[in-house]
């Protein structure tokens, strides 16, 4: 099957170039300080040829992505491009920092494709904005429903698939309020009646929680993050039968138990770590979630 070289879309940057690592490193070390990130499998990690490196998003997906992404690049000198969902682009301002210092790309066919011509390295959340909004008790849980479009790319042009688990800044956050809360109130029954939740809001999937921090803020606690790096999943034997979707959810499901295995270690090794200073343990004693 012969392919054209597809363009990226115009809100994007084609030819990215990352800042110095002097700065990536000024930029991170507020950050290390605050919630003493752990990386695991990073030392081991083959780099030798790019990969979609897929992960899990936390709530609000503040804290997630880029402290494993600049690691990445500090360490191993990779260049994650990030996929963001389209909504990004539909902010001012936030669009060109994305695009222009971040890297990020548009999620659509066409652009995975074009990078993946390039060689680059992608990063792609399956979960997208459904595991931002995360709903009380879904810690840790993907939220990919059908979504087999990362694996579909994957499979077509040969890309090993290598799994990034992400905990800890579940519990950074309390979710108080989440979209059921809100359907259930006066104003949220309004916008359902008039179908403004179905059509803007995916009858409410879409709608971020409220939540709290250190005390009443919308701080986070400093809860010690976790990331592990898992061994590369190959696509290559099911290359010839990427548009089958019973061969994508087949590959769609090595990836979702392989991320799951990545919980489970970092899980353990959370539990057995008592690394933590006291103004961390002060910080991050939790109030309790309203009813």
């Amino acid at each position: 099957m012969s392919r054209e070289l597809p363009a990226l879309q115009k809100t994007d940057s084609f030819d990215f170039r990352p800042p110095s690592k002097a700065f990536a490193r000024a930029f991170i070390a507020p950050f290390k300080f605050y919630f003493a990130p752990q990386f695991y499998g990073l030392d081991t990690l083959d780099v030798s040829k790019p990969a979609m490196y897929v992960s899990n998003h936390t709530v609000l997906g503040v804290l997630d992505g880029y402290p494993f992404a600049i690691e990445l690049y500090l360490r191993k000198g990779i260049v994650l491009r990030a996929l963001a969902d389209s909504n990004h682009y539909r902010i001012p301002l936030w669009r060109e920092l994305i695009t222009e210092r971040l890297g990020v790309v548009e999620a659509s066919r066409r652009n995975c494709a074009a990078l993946m011509q390039r060689k680059e390295n992608l990063l792609v959340f399956p979960g997208g904005t459904r595991e931002i909004c995360r709903k009380k008790g879904e810690k840790y849980i993907l939220k990919w429903s059908d979504r087999k479009g990362f694996v579909r790319m994957a499979m077509e042009y040969g890309y090993d698939i290598i799994p990034v688990a992400a905990i800890g800044a579940e519990e950074a956050f309390t979710i108080i309020k989440d979209a059921d809360d809100f359907l259930q109130t006066p104003f949220g029954k309004f916008l359902t009646s008039i179908g403004v939740t179905k059509k803007y809001f995916k009858d409410g999937e879409l709608i971020p929680p409220v939540v709290a921090g250190i005390g009443n803020t919308i701080l986070p606690r400093p809860a010690k993050l976790y990331f592990s790096f898992g061994k590369r999943i190959s696509t290559k034997p099911y290359r010839h039968d990427f548009q089958n979707e019973a061969t994508q959810e087949i590959v769609k499901g090595m990836v979702e138990r392989a991320l799951k295995e990545e919980f489970e270690k970092l899980f353990a090794i959370r539990a057995n770590d008592t690394n933590r200073s006291k103004w961390r343990r002060l910080l991050n004693m939790k109030k309790p979630a309203s009813r």
